[in-house]
């Protein structure tokens, strides 16, 4: 089973990650986001990041740290794309580290330029053994 998905949307990437776990689902909605950018399979792990954020509900926490993700890579130019995430659900927050490596575009490649993160068609839950995140990347 592939972890993420990309659904058919007229203009934007609308993703859908899943996950055993909630942490799991929201690790590979990260890694959905990255994918959109750059070859996540070309993506070393030889530098480490830490992430650590919160939210006032899970669709906010979830933005925040999609936020976190995508600022590494468009102001830091670090292409993370392995995530360990714990999340207390009662108090909304969340604390990640991160693998990945300094993007390289010859190697990882140029995917589409992702410019934000929005709230639209966002949805998070569960069906059947899995959780999902659902988010749209505004292209």
């Amino acid at each position: 089973m592939r972890w993420y998905r990309e659904l058919p949307h007229t203009s934007d990437a609308l993703m859908e990650a899943y996950g055993r776990t909630l942490p799991e689902a929201f690790a590979n909605a990260a890694r959905a986001m990255m994918s959109v950018m750059l070859d996540v399979r070309r993506v070393r792990g030889t530098l480490n990041g830490l992430c650590e954020t919160g939210g006032t509900d899970m669709e906010s926490l979830l933005y925040n740290w999609l936020e976190c993700v995508l600022n590494e890579f468009q102001i830091g130019g670090r292409a993370f794309t392995r995530f360990h995430v714990d999340i207390d659900a009662r108090s909304f927050a969340l604390s990640a580290t991160m693998k990945g490596e300094h993007y390289d575009p010859s190697r990882h490649g140029m995917g589409r330029d992702v410019k934000a993160v929005t709230y639209h068609s966002m949805s998070i839950g569960r069906r059947g053994d899995l959780y999902y995140a659902r988010f749209l990347l505004d292209l």
